[in-house]
């Protein structure tokens, strides 16, 4: 019986899998739906609470509020890529035969004859393409954005009646209770890992920006905003935005002391943040193994590209959360979580 159960569990797991890359087209822009309406529902409850002397927005203002900030927000980053993403394009030859160059001073110096171009060690991916492959990502991003806003916006048409609906569905008020109790623990801890992300993604980028200013760096602004991007993705991406701006100070200067500053001084701020100030914030809140976090980075990842290396950690407190609150699940959830100590089950 044990084994017909794990066939059929391998054969549901594999249809999911098949489903969500399948289904990419036509899944992705839901997904991002929907975390565009819980980012802007997050910020308006924010707005609604009482703030100095008892104030507080109702809620059609604190929306109103919520949606100018996140529209704001995206304008701006989406203007300052856009401005930059050309530029960058068009430096990119440039930038490229300055890495030869330092590949061939590299080669000389360890006694090499001949040596290797950067396509033979990119494999044959050049530089100039990659940053327009990039361009076309972030054009085919905009394309789909009128689809994320029409989702969003029935959403929040959808969530007036969504409590009552499942009120219908559970019946008893003891279900009504342990499926409430579940969603909240999930929006608690989403909500927290969401605001900790956020608020050092501000700060990491900030000093980023100042770093790299300071030094002379080309298109200090856009690769700013790369590295708040890549501080919502686990390990590698801090990895990434250490790596990404002293390589690009490298290529840019003909001297090593604007990169090792950058290297240095950059390099320590990410990685102080990233595994000491985080993780002291955010403590045990989210339990999830980071064996777990890597494996799900490189699955979502593989599934979704980059918006599921943005999304695996949001996407694994759910399955944890979820997958505590049933017996035959339990052992699952022990597994995903860093120490054992899971959610209790609302039964």
């Amino acid at each position: 019986m044990s084994l017909q159960r794990a066939a059929l569990w391998a054969i549901i797991v594999a249809a999911t899998m098949y489903l969500l890359v399948a289904g990419r087209g036509l899944i992705l822009p839901f997904v991002l739906g929907i975390v565009l309406w819980y980012m802007i529902d997050a910020l308006a409850d924010v707005f609604e609470q009482p703030r100095l002397a008892g104030l507080r927005l109702p809620r059609p203002l604190a929306l109103l509020a919520a949606i100018c900030v996140i529209g704001g927000l995206l304008w701006v980053v989406g203007r300052t890529i856009g401005r930059n993403v050309t530029a960058v394009a068009a430096a990119a030859p440039s930038y490229e035969r300055r890495l030869q160059a330092l590949i061939n001073d590299g080669a000389r110096l360890v006694g090499l004859d001949q040596a290797p171009t950067i396509s033979e060690l990119f494999d044959r991916i050049s530089l100039t393409d990659t940053v327009a492959s990039i361009a076309g990502a972030a054009a085919s991003l905009v394309s789909v954005a009128g689809i994320v806003l029409v989702y969003a916006g029935f959403l929040f048409v959808e969530q007036v009646r969504f409590r009552r609906k499942l009120a219908i569905i559970l019946g008893s008020i003891e279900n009504q209770a342990r499926v409430h109790s579940v969603l909240d623990q999930i929006d608690r801890d989403i909500r927290v890992y969401i605001r900790i992300k956020t608020t050092l993604a501000v700060v990491t980028s900030t000093l980023a920006y100042s770093v790299m200013a300071a030094v002379g760096v080309d298109f200090a602004g856009f690769w700013a905003v790369l590295v708040f991007f890549f501080y919502y993705i686990p390990t590698v991406g801090s990895i990434l935005a250490i790596v990404a701006p002293a390589i690009l100070t490298l290529v840019q200067f003909d001297h090593l002391t604007p990169f090792l500053i950058v290297l240095l001084v950059f390099g320590t701020i990410q990685i102080v943040t990233a595994n000491v100030i985080e993780p002291a914030i955010m403590g045990q809140s989210l339990n999830l193994s980071p064996l777990v976090v890597i494996v799900s980075l490189m699955v979502w990842g593989t599934i979704w590209g980059v918006v599921g290396m943005f999304l695996c950690v949001p996407i694994m407190v759910v399955g944890l959360i979820v997958l505590a609150q049933f017996e035959t699940t339990r052992p699952i959830a022990v597994l995903l979580s860093a120490d054992g100590t899971i959610p209790e089950s609302h039964t």
